[in-house]
């Protein structure tokens, strides 16, 4: 009876302690994920690069990096013209932000620094997963930017240019809004609770429920 009692507060004392570590961990990871965009955005320029290449090489040159900022080389030739271009063909380059994609990154790492329990080994494992599902998340999310960018702001020529791909305009809009809202914030968390299942059962109770369930119960001679 004594242990049962004692759960309750092991459990608050568990969240309380993952809460607090985990508010003390996320300035700092915050700090080493943007002091390194740069190199960790070097990944995600070489992916989104390939997928242009494969997807539209008529439309897309290359990717170039400035920083944590990638510029996307279109072989979109506009026909307006500007004053000062004289000769010179103008192509269009989109300029997009990894970063706003990535952010959650730090949190993965917050929350996996803040989990108890978990060899410092398995912990960089964890981290190293969670930023190659990261890079994946920003490129996506850079991809579909592009895409808008090109369809609503960058002019008519370039609108029809993806319109030949065969998106639609609201296709486009959909799926930039879900790369943009819900993946880099949901994916990140639902990752961590994945990866640590049974500390996430552990505390919310759900370990010991199940356990209670298969506990083997014992029949009586009555019964027989």
């Amino acid at each position: 009876m004594q242990e049962n009692k004692d759960k309750p507060s092991n459990t608050k004392s568990m969240i309380r302690q993952l809460i607090v570590h985990t508010l003390l961990f996320l300035p700092f990871c915050f700090f080493i994920w943007f002091y390194a965009s740069s190199l960790l955005i070097v990944p995600v320029k070489y992916l989104l690069q390939f997928v242009l290449s494969m997807w539209q090489a008529d439309l897309f040159n290359a990717v170039t990096q400035n920083q944590y900022m990638l510029t996307i080389e279109t072989l979109i030739f506009p026909n307006t013209t500007f004053s000062g271009q004289g000769d010179k063909l103008a192509v269009l380059d989109v300029i997009v932000n990894p970063m706003i994609y990535g952010y959650g990154l730090a949190v993965i790492s917050a929350l996996i620094m803040s989990t108890p329990n978990i060899k410092t080994g398995k912990k960089v494992m964890q981290i190293t997963i969670g930023y190659a599902l990261v890079v994946l998340i920003q490129s996506f999310g850079s991809f579909w930017e592009l895409l808008k960018h090109l369809i609503f702001s960058a002019g008519p020529d370039a609108q029809t240019a993806i319109l030949d791909t065969g998106l639609s305009p609201n296709f486009i809009a959909l799926i930039y809004q879900m790369s943009y809202l819900i993946l880099p914030s949901v994916v990140p968390i639902a990752y961590w609770i994945i990866i640590n299942n049974n500390f996430i059962s552990e505390i919310t109770g759900l370990k010991s429920k199940s356990a209670r369930n298969f506990e083997p119960q014992q029949l009586s001679d009555k019964q027989e």
